[in-house]
C-alpha cells in the first residue's frame, strides 16, 4: 500500500511535518510514501497555499531525517504543481537542484481570456474547455508522473452535461496516448459537499467520469492526498470502491503493477 501525495504544514493549509506522515504510513503498513508538498514560485504567485521558497532547503531535510529514521519505507521526494508554461525551465531547475524523484501536475487555477480563474469560477461551456486544454497541456510537458484529481472541476462546473463528457473523453485520450495516470483523490471525500441542479454531492471524485474512465481504461492511481498526518491513507475504502464499480486500470506510477 502506498500514498503518494501528500502535504506539510509548510503549504500554509494542512499539519504536520514530514517525520509525522512517515510514522503513521509505518503503523498503517504502508510500504511507500511521496511527500509532494505545493511548489513555491519565484515570482510568489500563489503563496498563501504553498510554501516559501527559503522553505525547500528544510523540507528536503525533513524527507532526509524522516528517511533515517524510517529506514524500511519508500519515502520519495517530490512536489505538487500548477502548469505555467513560461516557467518550464524552473521546473526543471527545482527537479535537478533539489533531485526529486517526481512531481504531480494539478490544476487548482487555470488560464482564461488572459487570466487565472479559480476552479469556483469554471462556470460556463467555454471555461470547462479551457480547463481540458490546459490539464491536457499539463501531460504534455512531460513533465510529471501523474495527474492529481483530473476531476476537480466538478467544484465550479456543478452539473454533468455533454460538456463534461466531451471534455473528459480528450482528457482519456491525451491520458492513453501519453500513458499519464489520473489520479483518483481522497481529498474529495473530506471536504464540504456542493448543491447542485442534480442534487447534494461530492465536489470530486466524480462519479460520471469515473465510470466513462473504466470504459476507456486510462491508467490511474489512488491517493489520500493527506493534509493532516492521521489522513495518509484516509478513504482508502472509498477509493477502492470507485476503482473496483468503474473497474479501473490502476497502477503504482513508480513502476509496479498493482491491479
Amino acid at each position: 500500500m502506498h500514498n503518494y501525495h501528500t502535504h506539510t504544514y509548510r503549504c500554509k493549509h494542512a499539519k504536520g511535518d514530514v517525520i509525522d506522515y512517515a510514522a503513521e504510513a509505518v503503523k498503517a503498513g504502508m510500504r511507500s510514501l511521496g511527500m509532494s508538498d505545493h511548489i513555491p514560485y519565484p515570482d510568489g504567485r500563489w503563496d498563501f497555499c504553498r510554501m516559501e521558497p527559503h522553505e525547500m532547503e528544510g523540507y528536503i531535510k525533513a524527507i532526509e531525517e524522516a528517511r533515517l529514521a524510517f529506514p524500511d519505507l519508500n519515502l520519495y521526494r517530490a512536489l505538487e504543481s500548477e502548469w505555467v508554461p513560461e516557467l518550464h525551465d524552473y521546473y526543471c531547475e527545482m527537479k535537478e537542484q533539489w533531485k526529486l524523484d517526481y512531481m504531480i501536475g494539478a490544476v487548482h487555477w487555470f488560464p482564461y481570456g488572459g487570466e487565472w480563474l479559480a476552479m469556483k469560477e469554471m462556470t460556463t461551456p467555454a471555461r470547462l474547455r479551457s480547463f481540458a486544454d490546459h490539464l491536457i497541456s499539463i501531460m504534455e510537458s512531460g513533465l510529471f508522473l501523474f495527474i492529481a484529481h483530473p476531476d476537480n472541476f466538478g467544484s465550479g462546473y456543478l452539473k454533468w452535461d455533454k460538456n463534461c463528457e466531451a471534455a473528459s473523453r480528450d482528457i482519456f485520450t491525451a491520458s492513453l496516448e501519453l500513458n499519464i495516470p489520473l489520479e483518483v483523490n481522497g481529498f474529495g471525500f473530506r471536504k464540504r459537499m456542493i448543491e447542485t441542479p442534480d442534487g447534494l454531492r461530492k465536489q470530486y471524485p466524480l462519479d460520471p467520469f469515473w465510470k466513462l474512465a473504466g470504459e476507456f481504461q486510462v491508467p490511474t492511481v489512488f491517493n489520500s492526498d493527506a493534509h493532516k498526518p492521521s489522513d495518509v491513507n484516509a478513504n482508502y475504502d472509498d477509493l477502492i470502491q470507485i476503482i473496483e464499480a468503474n473497474k479501473l486500470k490502476v497502477i503504482d506510477p513508480m513502476g509496479v503493477c498493482c491491479g
